[in-house]
């Protein structure tokens, strides 16, 4: 991915004034400064944003490298031992596998330079194989895990070599652990960066990528761990039944961690804006600058990991002249950016008059969204 260079980004500025009118002058250089410290800081969120998908992908890379050796592990075990919650930690492995292919191949296209199909670029090609992740995850390993456990209950069948089983689900903690631990320490990375505690970063991040990676590691080891007491219950006991119920455990809460990636990829990829307060900090921001009459309407919308579209209307203060309106306008771009703290593409169309803007009533969702403000708030 190309960087832009600052300078490029500072186009638009005004050309300078003659030196021998020192005020004007003076003025143009501060403005210079200012517009320079903006670019600075919009470049450093893009890199940011370019890192995080290098981490992103090494962290995909390596799960699919742990799921794909446990799928051939727990496989060769499920035959040797008949345990349906070998069975079901298998399905749980080939999905976790498919769906970092699919991660991967999302994590690549999003890197790909916007072009005239795609103006605002491919970020939102995560969004999408990340959700085709989600659904592999609720059919391949929870229902069939599920009907495979019920089938087991309704026709017990005599397990075998339950050692060995053990033996290649305490493997699987480990390397699903060391999976889990890359995606947890680059989302408490990205948590610290956005200045929110771990939960809500997770529960509100765009990569939904290293998300999918970090909620299937974790159903991984939740996994294996039911795995082995249904396995260790059989050996005590010699009834079937307890590895028949792991199995069903471990299918139900595939379902609902593929349920509730699904849910937030649906989120994203329905043109999902950001929070009211973002938008209300944005407004204030605008119209705190003293060459705006008003604001009128404010839009955003993801469109990639921590890429956010941001459209307003603005209406510049009569007088103003055609060169003043685009340093103000360059001025605030920068400024908008600056505040919403991720990569932020910012379109300013000024006009002539602006709506008034009516409060928000008790019986409207922006009223309930401005009082509980939900975890899209940076």
């Amino acid at each position: 991915m190309r960087r832009t260079a600052p300078t490029e980004r500072m186009r638009g500025l005004s050309p300078p004034p003659p030196p021998k009118d020192v005020l004007q002058f003076l003025g143009w250089l501060i403005s210079f400064w200012k517009e320079g410290r903006t670019a600075r800081g919009s470049s450093e969120r893009s890199m940011r944003a370019e890192r995080s998908n290098r981490e992103s992908v090494l962290t995909v890379v390596i799960a699919i490298s742990t799921d794909l050796t446990m799928l051939v592990a727990k496989a060769f075990a499920a035959v040797l031992t008949g345990s349906v919650a070998l069975f079901a930690e298998t399905l749980h492995s080939l999905a976790d596998t498919g769906n970092q292919l699919l991660l991967f191949k999302g994590l690549r296209g999003a890197r790909k330079q916007a072009d005239l199909r795609h103006p605002l670029g491919y970020g939102s090609e995560v969004f999408f194989w990340s959700l085709l992740a989600a659904l592999g995850i609720f059919a391949v390993g929870g229902v069939l895990a599920i009907w495979e456990g019920v089938q087991h209950l309704l026709h017990p069948i005599e397990l075998r070599s339950s050692l060995l089983g053990c033996a290649v689900l305490a493997m699987g903690c480990v390397f699903d652990g060391i999976s889990w631990l890359t995606s947890f320490r680059q989302l408490r990375r990205e948590a610290t960066q956005r200045g929110v505690p771990f939960k809500k970063h997770l529960r509100s991040t765009t990569d939904t990528a290293v998300t999918a990676v970090f909620y299937e590691d974790s159903g991984a080891i939740i996994g294996n761990l039911l795995a082995l007491t249904g396995l260790g219950i059989h050996e005590v006991t010699g009834s079937p039944v307890p590895d028949a119920v792991a199995g069903i455990i471990i299918g139900i809460q595939l379902t609902v961690i593929g349920m509730q990636l699904a849910a937030r990829n649906r989120d994203l990829l329905t043109n999902r804006s950001d929070s009211p307060v973002v938008l209300d900090r944005i407004r204030d921001l605008l119209a705190a600058t003293p060459e705006v009459a008003g604001v009128g309407k404010l839009l955003s919308i993801f469109v990639g990991p921590h890429k956010l579209l941001v459209i307003a209307e603005v209406q510049p203060k009569e007088g103003l002249s055609g060169d003043d309106l685009c340093e103000v306008l360059g001025r605030l771009r920068g400024s908008v950016a600056e505040s919403v703290q991720r990569s932020a593409l910012v379109f300013l169309m000024p006009v002539v008059a602006v709506e008034e803007r009516a409060e928000p009533t008790p019986w409207s969702q922006e009223y309930w969204l401005r009082l509980f403000p939900d975890d899209e708030q940076v």
